[in-house]
């Protein structure tokens, strides 16, 4: 009989622990919203996570918001309506900077995919001194990039060029068509159409830095540390989606044609552009590619000096990505 009480003591303390562990790793939150600036090509991951149904393998129903850009979802987030962001880096900082409660927690989308087109009759970027340089805004991200990229290279973009803001890629695309513009920056797919159209590349941001912090996953703090194994599912997800569209090219293609409404050709061009820029651990870009992104900012006076890593990185994820990641 006593053998019978221990063997039962035992059996109850064992089943006691796994309820413990169970309970510990237990989803805090099922229903997630991820919101996005808007929908383009590099954000692959996070449509194959929703298409091929990762994300509910590990316990969540995720809906997929994008945005009319990066400062409305930072705004959505600060209301409630969005619990992860997937967006720009220095859109992500916007709510880190301004006190709203944001951080960053993982990062795994380091690119440096743009570059510079000119028209045919410039071969180089010193022959572009004088000419006009299109970007979509200013004080966006085309724009510092592009006054950041001319003074590396030793061109005042004050004074030796005409920075034009022009709105998207396709109208800049357009605009160097119509002889409205000598030079654009585009990133993935519109460089191959420029490319395809005659136009000549003459700079790339791979000349300043090898990678650059482009997306990251952001959320509020109080979402961080009362969620966490909410965000390790979706972090699961995101992994398991990096793996299956490294292996599986044609499909990924074929599922941002269907979302994006851009031509196959061009995507596929891009997907081997930026795929292996893409890392399920959440890694930020090289001390290089931090650097740059900082010196953008100091020049362009959004920042007077780096910001310091634990005012806006939450590691914990990145840190522990051994222990939690599917297998």
């Amino acid at each position: 009989m006593l053998k019978i009480l221990k063997t039962m003591a035992t059996a109850a303390a064992f089943a006691a622990l796994c309820w413990q562990m169970a309970s510990a790793q237990a989803i805090e939150k099922k229903d997630i919203t991820i919101g996005l600036p808007l929908n383009t090509s590099t954000l692959l991951p996070i449509y194959v996570a929703d298409a091929q149904g990762f994300f509910k393998e590990e316990g969540i129903n995720v809906k997929i918001v994008a945005f009319k850009g990066g400062t409305d979802l930072v705004r959505g987030m600060v209301a409630g309506a969005v619990d992860i962001g997937v967006g720009a880096f220095s859109e992500a900082l916007v709510g880190v900077e301004t006190g709203q409660g944001v951080k960053i927690f993982y990062g795994g989308f380091n690119m440096a995919v743009f570059d510079w087109y000119s028209v045919p009759s410039i071969k180089t970027l010193e022959e572009a001194k004088g000419k006009r340089f299109g970007v979509s805004t200013f004080g966006s991200s085309t724009d510092f990039l592009t006054r950041y990229a001319l003074k590396t290279k030793g061109i005042d973009p004050k004074s030796e060029v005409q920075i034009v803001q022009g709105g998207g890629s396709v109208p800049r695309l357009a605009a160097m068509e119509a002889g409205q513009l000598e030079v654009n920056i585009f990133a993935t797919p519109e460089k191959f159409m420029a490319a395809d159209r005659g136009f000549n590349l003459i700079l790339q941001q791979k000349s300043i830095a090898p990678d650059f912090p482009f997306h990251c996953f952001y959320a509020r703090e109080d979402f961080i540390k009362n969620d966490p194994n909410a965000i390790k599912a979706v972090l699961r997800g995101f992994a398991k989606a990096v793996r299956w569209s490294k292996a599986h090219k044609e499909e990924s293609v074929k599922l941002l044609a269907a979302k994006l409404g851009l031509e196959e050709t061009y995507l596929n061009r891009g997907y081997d552009d930026f795929i292996d820029e893409i890392f399920e651990d959440g890694r930020l870009a090289s001390d290089a590619g931090m650097k740059a992104f900082w010196d953008v900012g100091i020049m362009n006076g959004t920042y007077k000096q780096p910001m310091p890593v634990e005012k806006y990185w939450v590691g914990a994820f990145h840190d522990t990505y051994n222990e939690w990641k599917p297998k």
